[in-house]
C-alpha cells in the first residue's frame, strides 16, 4: 500500500532540493562538469636506451598573454592539462596584490586554442607557511580531484628565498581548493617539501608531477650552496599520498636550464622533461631531458629555431595524468620579453605548437640557431580586463573579545589585477567560519565573547577567497605590537639524520610564536625575526660528533649522536637530536 504526500510536504521537500542543488552550483565551480579523459592509454612498454624524442616546431608562437606596457604582469610557469573532448585548462604563476607576491591562475580553452575566463585559483592563506605567495603551478588529475603543487615561503628577506613546496587539490580547476595541512585536506597550509638547508638560497620549488603505473612522481627543483638540481620524489595516488611521499633522489643537475617539466611518453615508455636554458637571453631554448626509470634524466635536444628570445619557466602540455602519445597535438608555453632592462616583470607567455619525433642510436642535438626576437608583445592599454578575482580588503581582522565589530570590504581584480570595489553585496556568501566565535551579518564581523582564530571562506559569482579573523582578550595580544614576549618555542623537526660526507648542510630551525600573535621560523634571521632583539643560541651536547654555527647548520665531524639544545633570547628553549651515519 503506497503512501501519500500532502502538497504542501511535497513543496517543502523541492524546496529543500532545489537549496541542496543551488549549494553545489556554489560551492562546486559553478557546476562545471569533470574532465573528459582519454580512453586509449598504451600498455606500458620496456623503454628502448637507443630510441630518442627530438622536439622541434610544428607552427608559429600564439602570444596567449600580454602585459601593460606602463606596468608589470605576467603568466608564466605554465601547466597545461588537455581532453579528450579537444578542450583544455592551463595554470599559471600571475603576478598578486595586496602584499601577496604571486597567485595562481587558471584559464580555460573550448578548442585547445583560445584560453579565456581567467580564475585565480590559488592564493596565500594569510598568517600560515604560504603567506606570501603562491607560484610556479604544477597540475595533475587522479581520483576526481585536480591536484596543483605550488611553490611558498614565509622567508621575506632578499624575496623569494628558502621556499617549499605545497600542494592543493580542487574537484574543478577554478576552485575553491582545499590545501595540504600535514595530514590531511582543508585549513592552513603545510609543505609536502620542507627546505632544511641555508635560508637565503631559492631552496625547494617549481613541482611538476606525473603518473606511471600507479605510481606519482613528483619532480622539483633544489636550490642551495651545494649546487642546483631537480629532484624527484615518489608515492601513491591515494587521497592522502602526501603523507607518504618518499625522496629519491636527484633526477637532473639543471647545469644551466631552468625548472623542469615532465611527461610520460607513452609509446615508448620514457620519461621526457622540458626546460629552458640560457634563459632571459638572446640565445634562449628549450632543453629536453629523457629518462628510462622517471628518476635519472640526461640533456638530449636543445631547439631555438621558431621561439621567441628571452624566455623562461617553460611547460608542456599533457593529458590529466601526465601523459601524452606521439599522434597527439603537443604544444609548450613560456614567458618571455624583448629583453629590455626597463621590462623585467613585464613578460608576454607563448603557446607553441611542438612535433615530437623518434630517432634511433647515438643522442644528437638539433643544431642551434637564432631563435624570434619580439618587440611589440604588449596588450592595448584600453582593453576590457574582466574579472579575474575577489578578495577581502583586510586579509587579516583582528578584534577585542567584548562586543567588537569589524566592516567587512570586498574587492575584486581585474586580469591586469587592478582592483575595484563590490558593490553587488548580496551575491557575497560568507561560510565555513566558526559561528561560536564571531558573527557576521550585514558585511559586518561582530565578535561573540570568546577568544580564538577562524578562518572565513568568501564565494562571489563563482570566485572564491578566504581571510583570517582573531579575536583578543586584551591590546597586547594584537599583532605587531612593540612589547612582544616568546610565547611558544618548539622544534620544526625533532631528529636530524647528517652524512658524513654530505655535501649539504641542514639548518635547525625553530618555530617561534610571540605574545602579540607573530610567529616564523627563526634562526638569526635579520628581517623576519629581530635576531639582536631575540637572538638564537646553539648548545650541542658533544661537540666531537657535530657542531652547529651561529646561523643554524649542522656540520658532521664523526658518527654518533648528540643533543643540542636550542634557545631564543634567552627565554625559551628546546632539545632536538643530531644522528650523524658514516655514510
Amino acid at each position: 500500500m503506497s503512501k501519500k504526500h500532502s502538497p504542501l510536504i511535497i513543496i517543502l521537500l523541492a524546496a529543500i532540493i532545489l537549496s541542496a542543488l543551488a549549494a553545489v552550483l556554489i560551492f562546486s565551480g559553478c557546476g562545471r562538469k569533470g574532465p573528459a579523459l582519454f580512453k586509449d592509454t598504451l600498455p606500458l612498454v620496456e623503454p628502448d636506451p637507443q630510441v630518442h624524442v627530438r622536439l622541434s616546431a610544428a607552427g608559429e608562437p600564439d602570444i596567449i598573454y600580454a602585459p601593460l606596457p606602463d606596468r608589470g604582469g605576467y603568466r608564466y610557469g605554465p601547466s597545461m592539462m588537455y581532453y579528450a573532448d579537444g578542450t583544455c585548462d592551463a595554470w599559471f604563476s600571475c603576478n598578486g596584490n595586496q602584499g601577496e607576491w604571486d597567485w595562481v591562475s587558471v584559464r580555460h580553452s573550448s578548442d585547445g586554442k583560445s584560453f579565456v575566463s581567467e580564475h585565480v585559483a590559488l592564493s596565500p592563506t594569510p598568517d600560515t607557511y604560504d603567506k606570501f605567495s603562491c607560484c610556479d603551478p604544477g597540475a595533475i588529475y587522479f581520483g576526481g580531484y585536480y591536484y596543483v603543487g605550488y611553490t611558498s615561503t614565509i622567508e621575506s628577506t632578499g624575496g623569494g628565498v628558502c621556499n617549499n613546496v605545497f600542494v592543493a587539490r580542487s574537484k574543478t580547476p577554478e576552485g575553491p581548493y582545499e590545501k595540504w595541512n600535514g595530514s590531511g585536506w582543508g585549513g592552513d597550509p603545510a609543505p609536502i617539501v620542507y627546505y632544511d638547508e641555508y635560508d637565503l638560497k631559492y631552496g625547494a620549488g617549481e613541482p611538476s608531477m606525473v603518473i606511471v603505473d600507479g605510481v606519482l612522481y613528483m619532480y622539483y627543483t633544489w636550490s642551495c650552496p651545494e649546487g642546483d638540481c631537480v629532484r624527484v620524489s615518489t608515492s601513491d595516488t591515494a587521497g592522502d599520498w602526501p603523507a607518504r611521499l618518499v625522496y629519491r633522489g636527484e633526477a637532473l643537475v639543471k647545469n644551466g636550464t631552468d625548472s623542469m617539466d615532465v611527461v610520460y611518453v607513452e609509446d615508448i615508455g620514457k620519461f621526457i622533461g622540458i626546460a629552458t636554458q640560457k634563459r632571459f637571453s638572446e640565445y634562449s631554448g628549450i632543453a629536453v631531458m629523457e629518462s628510462d626509470d622517471g628518476l635519472n634524466f640526461t640533456k638530449t635536444d636543445f631547439i631555438c629555431e621558431g621561439l621567441y628570445q628571452f624566455c623562461h619557466n617553460a611547460g608542456i602540455s599533457r593529458r590529466p595524468d601526465g601523459h601524452i602519445q606521439l599522434k597527439d597535438n603537443i604544444f609548450i608555453g613560456y614567458a618571455f620579453s624583448n629583453g629590455g632592462s626597463q621590462n623585467w616583470g613585464k613578460w608576454a607567455t607563448a603557446f607553441q605548437p611542438v612535433r615530437l619525433e623518434l630517432y634511433s642510436g647515438e643522442v644528437t642535438l638539433s643544431p642551434e640557431s637564432k631563435s624570434i626576437y619580439c618587440d611589440d608583445y604588449f596588450e592595448d592599454p584600453g582593453a576590457v580586463r574582466p574579472m579575474m578575482y575577489v578578495s577581502a580588503a583586510d586579509r587579516i581582522v583582528e578584534l577585542y573579545s567584548d562586543n567588537d565589530k569589524h566592516g567587512i570590504t570586498m574587492i575584486w581584480f581585474d586580469t591586469a589585477v587592478s582592483s575595484h570595489a563590490i558593490d553587488d553585496r548580496k551575491n557575497v556568501k560568507f561560510y565555513g567560519y566558526n559561528k561560536s566565535l564571531i558573527k557576521i551579518k550585514n558585511n559586518m564581523i561582530y565578535s561573540k565573547g570568546k577568544t580564538g582564530t577562524t578562518t572565513v571562506k568568501v564565494s562571489y559569482k563563482g570566485y572564491y577567497t578566504e581571510f583570517k579573523v582573531f579575536v583578543h582578550d586584551d591590546f597586547s595580544q594584537f599583532r605587531d605590537n612593540f612589547g612582544k614576549t616568546v610565547a611558544e618555542f618548539t622544534p620544526i623537526k625533532e631528529v636530524y639524520e647528517v652524512k658524513m660526507w654530505d655535501r649539504h648542510h641542514q639548518q635547525l630551525r625553530g618555530l617561534v610564536r610571540f605574545s602579540d600573535g607573530t610567529w616564523g621560523e627563526a634562526f638569526n634571521d635579520g628581517e623576519m625575526i629581530d635576531y639582536k632583539k631575540f637572538p638564537v643560541t646553539y648548545e650541542v651536547a658533544d661537540t666531537s660528533v657535530a657542531v652547529v654555527n651561529d646561523r643554524g647548520l649542522i656540520f658532521p665531524l664523526t658518527a654518533g649522536d648528540t643533543d643540542v639544545k636550542v634557545t631564543i633570547a634567552g627565554e625559551k628553549s628546546f632539545t632536538v637530536k643530531i644522528i650523524v651515519k658514516q655514510e
